[in-house]
């Protein structure tokens, strides 16, 4: 994961953490949030890839 990508995921987790109460977070609303602020910062997101080893 390059530096960029990692910042934009580190960003969409705060936001995430912040704007959505404790009693309504899932790992699967985090995972939308970290792709939607992916997708919006130009990354391709493809999950059918396997990860790099």
């Amino acid at each position: 994961m390059t530096p960029g990508a990692r910042a934009v995921v580190e960003a969409a987790a705060d936001d995430y953490r912040i704007t959505t109460p404790p009693e309504e977070q899932t790992p699967a609303g985090l995972a939308d949030r970290i792709a939607e602020y992916l997708a919006s910062s130009g990354y391709d997101i493809r999950p059918d890839r396997e990860p790099a080893a």
